[in-house]
């Protein structure tokens, strides 16, 4: 790939000489507007979307027009008005513009060059035909066929599978970054806007941090992506979960709640009518809020979703090879318990098999304690505080100190929770993440009604910028 700041430099200059010969003032202010030529060979047709960052307009490459060329038809994406007085705008397009060179593949929508014009910089891409996805779900209230919906489902996922392939996780997918043409009935992903690179390595190389610009989609956003942790390919894995069970019913699993939401109120997506168990479950998996418990790839969710046939042998085979396979075990441990029945059981044996029994009904309380806080650190290593479907770090401190009052690991965890809650809500305050706090103050209320930071914390809520 050419060196992006070259490329950059050759191309504002042009632009700065094109700018002196017609106007004499480098930085003007241009105002776009239909049939408007930029960059001497593009003419803006119409403005054709718009988001927090960027506003794209469809527009014809003259010079393919002048060729014959049989699509002559680009997508120029610029910076909104509001976006571009972020002091990391610029950069923010650059880093985009390099991971679309970077993550080039059939179903991702292909970026031709960056220019300028004036003071707007803008990416030229190619012009897709058909509609976003979220405009085709709406037509389809009721949801595709699970068979309907399959080139799609496998188009979103081999595009981002492409790109965590190339270290780089997408971290804003939803229905409206998706391209849909019914016609070819194939799909792109678009919209790196906020894609990070996957290695910390290579994020710590790079000045700017897109996560910075916190441009999330609440409804599609990982747990752990509302929370500001590091991005990870599971991350992409329940937006692609949340738009498959989407696509599938007509509705957000979780009626376009946040993953915190989802967690606090304990909810579960309903079961997608026409969908096998398996199927269904594969879709818990993806959608697990817990990112140890999410499906690991996009491999392995395509495969949960998707289960290849045996060729070899059909179902009807394999269940009369269970049966005829139980039975046959069956038989064998009557006959061996038989055997045990009839042989008499001795006075020393009867007497073993009691103590046996006494035993395990008397296991040591500090041999419970110490299974129980095993548990207990599983559960604060995964998170799962004070809400969670498989228990809690919390419920589970409070077991131990009902069996042993004062034991010094349980009370140290309960404060590990506090403190985890604490930093969170100052993490929040810092990055003026305001939706997050209630939800902190809430878990840090649970553990600790009668912490000092808590109060603090409620007022200074309070008093948070409006």
């Amino acid at each position: 790939m050419e060196n992006v700041k070259s490329v950059l430099k050759e191309q504002f200059d042009k632009t700065r000489q094109g700018s002196a010969r017609h106007s004499g003032h480098q930085s003007k202010e241009r105002v776009l507007k239909p049939g408007q030529v930029i960059h001497e060979h593009y003419r803006l047709l119409k403005e054709i979307g718009k988001g927090g960052m960027g506003v794209v307009w469809k527009a014809i490459d003259l010079i393919q027009q002048q060729g014959d060329a049989r699509d002559c038809y680009v997508a120029l994406k610029f910076l909104t008005q509001d976006f571009k007085e972020h002091p990391d705008a610029l950069k923010a397009l650059v880093r985009e513009f390099q991971r679309y060179q970077r993550v080039t593949h059939p179903n991702i929508i292909k970026t031709h060059d960056l220019y300028r014009f004036g003071n707007n910089y803008f990416l030229a891409m190619e012009f897709l035909k058909g509609i976003p996805l979220n405009k085709f779900i709406k037509s389809h209230k009721n949801g595709l066929s699970l068979k309907k919906a399959e080139p799609i489902i496998k188009d979103m996922a081999h595009a981002l599978a492409h790109a965590h392939q190339e270290g780089i996780a997408h971290l804003d997918f939803k229905p409206a970054n998706v391209f849909y043409n019914p016609d070819t009935k194939r799909a792109k992903v678009i919209d790196f806007g906020i894609a990070r690179p996957l290695t910390r390595a290579e994020r710590n190389e790079t000045q700017f941090d897109p996560g910075s610009l916190g441009a999330l989609t609440d409804a599609y956003a990982s747990y752990e992506m509302l929370l500001g942790l590091e991005p990870d390919p599971r991350d992409d894995i329940y937006g692609l979960a949340c738009v498959t069970y989407e696509l599938l019913s007509g509705n957000h699993p979780f009626n376009n709640k946040k993953a915190i939401e989802v967690e606090y109120e304990n909810l579960s997506p309903k079961p997608i009518k026409g969908l096998k168990h398996q199927q269904n479950k594969a879709l818990l998996h993806g959608l697990a809020l817990e990112r140890d418990e999410r499906t690991a790839t996009v491999d392995e969710f395509l495969a949960e979703l998707f289960p290849e046939k045996s060729p070899l042998i059909g179902g009807d085979i394999i269940i009369l090879i269970i049966v005829i396979l139980t039975g046959f075990f069956a038989w064998g441990y009557f006959k061996t318990q038989q055997k045990t029945i009839d042989k008499p059981v001795t006075q020393e044996e009867q007497g073993l098999q009691e103590d046996v029994a006494r035993l395990a009904e008397q296991k040591p309380q500090q041999a419970q304690v110490a299974e129980l806080l095993k548990e207990c650190q599983k559960h604060l290593d995964a998170k799962r505080l004070t809400t969670g479907r498989r228990g809690t770090a919390l419920a589970c401190y409070q077991e131990v100190l009902k069996r042993e009052p004062g034991n010094a690991e349980a009370l140290d965890g309960l404060q590990q929770i506090e403190r985890r809650y604490q930093l969170w809500a100052e993490n929040a305050f810092k990055n003026q993440q305001w939706h997050k706090i209630p939800f902190y103050l809430k878990g840090l209320e649970l553990v600790n009604p009668q912490s000092p930071i808590l109060n603090d914390l409620r007022e200074r809520l309070k008093k948070r910028p409006r």
